[in-house]
């Protein structure tokens, strides 16, 4: 059941991020709204190792890259 934590630690942070930068067309908000969302989640008790809140932490990151590289944050306009 550990290996779950940290197979969801390496993939929900980066598609939080961007569906919310598809949602808000803002990348920066994108990251605020992922950090408030899993620093709530640590505040509240919910990790049991501090190994998956850094797994949490890359992941972000990698997030962050993915819209940078898509450029998921720009509006189609046709």
């Amino acid at each position: 059941m550990a290996l779950y934590w940290y197979m969801m630690a390496m993939v929900v942070p980066a598609i939080t991020v961007v569906i919310f930068t598809r949602l808000t067309r803002n990348k920066f908000l994108a990251v605020l709204l992922t950090f408030i969302i899993f620093g709530v989640s640590i505040y509240r008790g919910f990790y049991h190792s501090e190994w998956v809140i850094f797994i949490d932490a890359i992941s972000i990151v990698i997030g962050y890259m993915l819209v940078e590289i898509y450029s998921l944050d720009q509006v189609d306009e046709e």
